[in-house]
Protein backbone atom coordinates (compact mmCIF):
# COMPACT_ATOMS: atom_id res chain seq x y z
CA UNK A 1 0.00 0.00 0.00
CA UNK A 2 1.15 3.47 -1.29
CA UNK A 3 0.78 6.32 -3.01
CA UNK A 4 3.80 5.24 -5.26
CA UNK A 5 1.13 2.48 -6.38
CA UNK A 6 -1.67 5.25 -6.76
CA UNK A 7 0.37 6.71 -9.35
CA UNK A 8 1.83 3.47 -11.37
CA UNK A 9 -1.93 2.87 -11.65
CA UNK A 10 -3.05 6.26 -12.44
CA UNK A 11 -0.36 6.51 -14.95
CA UNK A 12 -1.66 3.30 -17.25
CA UNK A 13 -4.98 5.10 -16.84
CA UNK A 14 -4.29 8.36 -18.63
CA UNK A 15 -5.83 8.47 -22.26
CA UNK A 16 -9.12 6.05 -21.06
CA UNK A 17 -11.95 8.35 -21.98
CA UNK A 18 -15.81 8.27 -21.21
CA UNK A 19 -18.20 6.41 -23.66
CA UNK A 20 -21.95 7.63 -24.17
CA UNK A 21 -22.41 10.62 -21.63
CA UNK A 22 -20.18 10.25 -18.86
CA UNK A 23 -20.27 6.25 -18.60
CA UNK A 24 -17.36 4.57 -17.32
CA UNK A 25 -15.83 1.59 -16.13
CA UNK A 26 -15.21 3.40 -12.44
CA UNK A 27 -18.78 4.28 -12.17
CA UNK A 28 -19.52 0.59 -13.08
CA UNK A 29 -17.16 -0.15 -10.22
CA UNK A 30 -18.64 2.44 -7.78
CA UNK A 31 -22.42 1.76 -8.45
CA UNK A 32 -25.75 3.13 -9.95
CA UNK A 33 -27.12 6.26 -8.98
CA UNK A 34 -30.88 6.56 -10.19
CA UNK A 35 -32.05 9.42 -12.28
CA UNK A 36 -28.91 9.38 -14.58
CA UNK A 37 -27.63 8.09 -18.36
CA UNK A 38 -26.94 4.51 -18.84
CA UNK A 39 -28.99 2.95 -16.01
CA UNK A 40 -27.78 4.91 -13.29
CA UNK A 41 -23.99 4.98 -14.08
CA UNK A 42 -23.62 7.73 -15.98
CA UNK A 43 -23.10 10.55 -13.63
CA UNK A 44 -19.37 12.73 -13.05
CA UNK A 45 -16.54 10.47 -12.45
CA UNK A 46 -13.85 12.38 -11.26
CA UNK A 47 -14.00 10.80 -7.89
CA UNK A 48 -15.26 7.94 -8.76
CA UNK A 49 -12.14 7.65 -10.25
CA UNK A 50 -9.85 7.88 -7.24
CA UNK A 51 -11.79 5.86 -5.25
CA UNK A 52 -11.24 3.13 -7.75
CA UNK A 53 -7.67 3.87 -7.44
CA UNK A 54 -7.63 3.32 -3.42
CA UNK A 55 -9.36 0.25 -3.71
CA UNK A 56 -7.34 -1.26 -7.18
CA UNK A 57 -4.15 -0.54 -5.27
CA UNK A 58 -4.67 -2.26 -1.44
CA UNK A 59 -5.28 1.75 -0.41
CA UNK A 60 -9.17 1.10 0.07
CA UNK A 61 -8.74 2.10 3.97
CA UNK A 62 -7.00 5.29 3.10
CA UNK A 63 -9.09 7.36 1.75
CA UNK A 64 -13.35 7.85 0.97
CA UNK A 65 -15.08 5.83 -1.53
CA UNK A 66 -17.41 8.08 -2.73
CA UNK A 67 -18.23 9.65 -6.03
CA UNK A 68 -19.08 13.22 -4.46
CA UNK A 69 -16.33 15.63 -4.16
CA UNK A 70 -17.37 17.84 -0.84
CA UNK A 71 -17.99 14.46 0.79
CA UNK A 72 -14.77 13.52 0.27
CA UNK A 73 -13.45 17.09 1.63
CA UNK A 74 -15.51 16.11 4.48
CA UNK A 75 -13.67 12.68 5.22
CA UNK A 76 -10.48 14.21 5.18
CA UNK A 77 -11.27 16.60 6.98
CA UNK A 78 -13.32 14.42 10.01
CA UNK A 79 -9.73 13.09 10.17
CA UNK A 80 -7.13 15.75 10.72
CA UNK A 81 -6.25 14.93 6.93
CA UNK A 82 -7.44 17.98 5.15
CA UNK A 83 -4.49 20.40 4.07
CA UNK A 84 -3.16 24.20 2.47
CA UNK A 85 -0.26 22.70 1.43
CA UNK A 86 0.68 19.85 -1.25
CA UNK A 87 1.91 16.15 -0.66
CA UNK A 88 2.63 13.66 -3.61
CA UNK A 89 -0.18 11.28 -3.10
CA UNK A 90 -2.93 14.13 -2.01
CA UNK A 91 -6.18 14.52 -3.41
CA UNK A 92 -6.34 18.23 -5.03
CA UNK A 93 -9.93 19.35 -4.63
CA UNK A 94 -11.02 22.30 -6.46
CA UNK A 95 -14.27 24.90 -6.08
CA UNK A 96 -16.50 26.41 -3.55
CA UNK A 97 -15.88 23.92 -0.61
CA UNK A 98 -13.63 21.75 -2.73
CA UNK A 99 -17.05 20.41 -4.55
CA UNK A 100 -16.02 21.23 -8.10
CA UNK A 101 -13.35 18.77 -9.27
CA UNK A 102 -10.97 16.24 -7.83
CA UNK A 103 -7.57 14.92 -9.21
CA UNK A 104 -4.53 13.11 -7.99
CA UNK A 105 -1.32 14.68 -6.88
CA UNK A 106 1.66 13.02 -8.98
CA UNK A 107 4.16 15.59 -8.41
CA UNK A 108 5.06 18.78 -6.21
CA UNK A 109 7.15 21.71 -6.78
CA UNK A 110 7.86 25.48 -5.58
CA UNK A 111 5.49 26.78 -8.08
CA UNK A 112 3.09 24.14 -9.92
CA UNK A 113 1.53 20.48 -8.91
CA UNK A 114 1.37 17.90 -11.39
CA UNK A 115 -1.69 15.73 -11.42
CA UNK A 116 -3.61 12.94 -12.87
CA UNK A 117 -7.39 13.26 -13.20
CA UNK A 118 -10.71 11.76 -14.72
CA UNK A 119 -14.00 13.42 -15.86
CA UNK A 120 -11.54 16.28 -17.37
CA UNK A 121 -9.96 17.84 -20.36
CA UNK A 122 -6.47 17.39 -21.24
CA UNK A 123 -4.31 16.62 -24.31
CA UNK A 124 -3.32 13.44 -25.71
CA UNK A 125 -0.63 12.28 -28.76
CA UNK A 126 -1.12 15.77 -30.17
CA UNK A 127 -5.33 15.92 -29.72
CA UNK A 128 -6.88 17.98 -27.40
CA UNK A 129 -10.35 16.70 -25.46
CA UNK A 130 -12.47 18.20 -23.44
CA UNK A 131 -13.85 16.97 -20.17
CA UNK A 132 -14.50 13.45 -21.15
CA UNK A 133 -11.12 11.77 -20.02
CA UNK A 134 -8.44 10.62 -17.31
CA UNK A 135 -5.41 13.50 -18.20
CA UNK A 136 -2.12 14.52 -16.93
CA UNK A 137 -1.99 18.23 -16.57
CA UNK A 138 0.21 20.86 -14.36
CA UNK A 139 -1.69 23.31 -12.25
CA UNK A 140 0.09 26.87 -10.33
CA UNK A 141 -0.46 26.03 -6.42
CA UNK A 142 -1.45 29.71 -6.94
CA UNK A 143 -4.65 29.14 -8.64
CA UNK A 144 -7.76 30.12 -7.10
CA UNK A 145 -9.43 27.20 -7.98
CA UNK A 146 -7.53 24.86 -5.95
CA UNK A 147 -9.68 24.47 -2.20
CA UNK A 148 -7.16 22.23 -0.33
CA UNK A 149 -5.92 19.11 -0.27
CA UNK A 150 -6.73 15.50 0.97
CA UNK A 151 -4.15 13.30 2.35
CA UNK A 152 -4.81 9.64 2.32
CA UNK A 153 -3.74 7.34 4.77
CA UNK A 154 -1.85 5.03 2.77
CA UNK A 155 -0.36 3.31 6.46
CA UNK A 156 -4.21 2.15 7.16
CA UNK A 157 -5.72 -0.91 6.21
CA UNK A 158 -6.38 -1.98 3.24
CA UNK A 159 -9.53 -3.28 3.60
CA UNK A 160 -11.00 -0.52 6.39
CA UNK A 161 -13.64 1.08 3.13
CA UNK A 162 -15.01 -2.18 2.19
CA UNK A 163 -17.99 -1.12 0.72
CA UNK A 164 -18.84 0.95 3.51
CA UNK A 165 -19.23 4.72 1.90
CA UNK A 166 -18.38 7.82 3.67
CA UNK A 167 -22.39 9.03 3.57
CA UNK A 168 -23.10 6.18 5.42
CA UNK A 169 -21.30 7.34 8.06
CA UNK A 170 -23.32 10.38 8.17
CA UNK A 171 -26.22 8.51 8.62
CA UNK A 172 -27.43 9.17 12.61
CA UNK A 173 -26.53 12.72 12.99
CA UNK A 174 -29.20 15.00 14.63
CA UNK A 175 -29.44 17.89 15.72
CA UNK A 176 -27.43 19.33 18.60
CA UNK A 177 -24.25 17.42 17.05
CA UNK A 178 -21.32 19.12 16.08
CA UNK A 179 -18.47 18.58 14.18
CA UNK A 180 -16.72 17.99 10.62
CA UNK A 181 -19.19 15.48 9.72
CA UNK A 182 -22.10 17.83 10.12
CA UNK A 183 -19.93 19.82 7.62
CA UNK A 184 -20.81 17.56 4.76
CA UNK A 185 -23.97 17.56 5.34
CA UNK A 186 -24.76 21.47 5.35
CA UNK A 187 -22.69 21.40 2.12
CA UNK A 188 -24.70 18.67 0.54
CA UNK A 189 -27.68 21.63 1.39
CA UNK A 190 -26.13 24.09 -0.17
CA UNK A 191 -25.63 22.30 -3.27
CA UNK A 192 -28.77 21.17 -3.26
CA UNK A 193 -29.68 24.89 -3.67
CA UNK A 194 -30.42 25.88 0.17
CA UNK A 195 -27.59 27.77 1.09
CA UNK A 196 -29.73 30.34 2.60
CA UNK A 197 -31.49 28.16 4.99
CA UNK A 198 -28.31 27.48 6.34
CA UNK A 199 -28.36 31.58 7.68
CA UNK A 200 -25.32 34.00 8.18
CA UNK A 201 -23.41 30.95 10.23
CA UNK A 202 -23.21 28.77 6.55
CA UNK A 203 -21.33 25.59 6.70
CA UNK A 204 -20.14 26.25 10.74
CA UNK A 205 -20.13 22.72 12.07
CA UNK A 206 -23.38 22.90 14.59
CA UNK A 207 -26.55 21.25 13.35
CA UNK A 208 -29.19 23.28 15.11
CA UNK A 209 -32.31 24.67 13.89
CA UNK A 210 -30.95 26.27 10.37
CA UNK A 211 -29.37 23.31 9.18
CA UNK A 212 -32.55 21.21 9.61
CA UNK A 213 -34.63 23.21 8.29
CA UNK A 214 -32.06 23.33 4.95
CA UNK A 215 -32.26 19.19 5.40
CA UNK A 216 -36.26 19.60 5.54
CA UNK A 217 -36.29 21.89 2.29
CA UNK A 218 -33.98 19.44 0.60
CA UNK A 219 -35.97 16.50 1.08
CA UNK A 220 -38.89 18.10 0.41
CA UNK A 221 -37.50 19.26 -3.27
CA UNK A 222 -36.92 15.72 -4.47
CA UNK A 223 -41.00 15.01 -3.23
CA UNK A 224 -40.50 14.58 0.55
CA UNK A 225 -43.73 15.43 2.71
CA UNK A 226 -40.94 16.76 4.83
CA UNK A 227 -42.99 17.96 7.71
CA UNK A 228 -42.11 19.26 10.80
CA UNK A 229 -39.12 17.57 12.34
CA UNK A 230 -37.93 16.10 8.99
CA UNK A 231 -34.79 17.93 9.49
CA UNK A 232 -33.63 17.00 12.60
CA UNK A 233 -32.07 13.53 12.02
CA UNK A 234 -30.32 11.77 9.01
CA UNK A 235 -32.22 8.74 8.37
CA UNK A 236 -31.19 6.37 5.48
CA UNK A 237 -33.94 7.76 3.72
CA UNK A 238 -33.31 11.44 4.30
CA UNK A 239 -29.76 10.14 3.12
CA UNK A 240 -30.84 9.27 -0.21
CA UNK A 241 -33.26 12.16 -0.27
CA UNK A 242 -29.96 14.57 0.21
CA UNK A 243 -28.22 12.80 -2.30
CA UNK A 244 -31.10 12.61 -4.92
CA UNK A 245 -31.63 16.80 -4.20
CA UNK A 246 -27.98 17.27 -5.20
CA UNK A 247 -28.12 15.30 -8.30
CA UNK A 248 -31.29 16.51 -9.20
CA UNK A 249 -30.44 20.26 -9.13
CA UNK A 250 -27.28 19.81 -10.58
CA UNK A 251 -29.14 18.27 -13.30
CA UNK A 252 -31.64 21.19 -13.61
CA UNK A 253 -29.05 23.55 -13.64
CA UNK A 254 -26.90 22.30 -16.66
CA UNK A 255 -30.57 22.19 -18.72
CA UNK A 256 -30.64 25.86 -17.80
CA UNK A 257 -33.46 25.24 -15.99
CA UNK A 258 -35.04 26.75 -13.02
CA UNK A 259 -34.87 23.85 -10.60
CA UNK A 260 -38.61 24.01 -9.72
CA UNK A 261 -39.68 21.31 -6.89
CA UNK A 262 -39.97 17.69 -8.51
CA UNK A 263 -43.93 16.43 -7.89
CA UNK A 264 -43.11 12.92 -8.79
CA UNK A 265 -39.41 12.04 -8.03
CA UNK A 266 -39.35 8.63 -6.37
CA UNK A 267 -36.37 8.06 -4.27
CA UNK A 268 -34.23 4.42 -4.16
CA UNK A 269 -32.98 4.66 -0.34
CA UNK A 270 -30.58 1.85 -1.05
CA UNK A 271 -29.66 1.93 -4.69
CA UNK A 272 -29.46 6.26 -4.21
CA UNK A 273 -25.92 6.03 -2.19
CA UNK A 274 -23.56 8.08 -3.00
CA UNK A 275 -23.12 11.38 -3.65
CA UNK A 276 -22.61 12.97 -7.06
CA UNK A 277 -21.22 16.80 -7.49
CA UNK A 278 -19.47 18.31 -10.66
CA UNK A 279 -16.64 16.21 -11.74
Amino acid sequence: MSAQAMITLARSQVGYRETGNNDTKYNRWLGRIPGYPHDGYGYPWCHAFLSWLLAQTGNAGAGPRTAGCEVGVGWFRTRGRYHNTPKVGDFVYYGAGGGTHVELVIGVSSSSITTIGGNTSGALNGAYYNGNGVYLKSVSRSSTRIHGYGRPDYTATGTGSGNTTWEDQLIGLKKGDKGEAVKAIQEMVAHAGFRKALGSDGVDGDYGSSTAEGVRLARAYVGSKAEKGYGDKITGIAMGQLISAVAKRQAEEAKGGSAAVPKNLTVDSVTTKRLVVNG
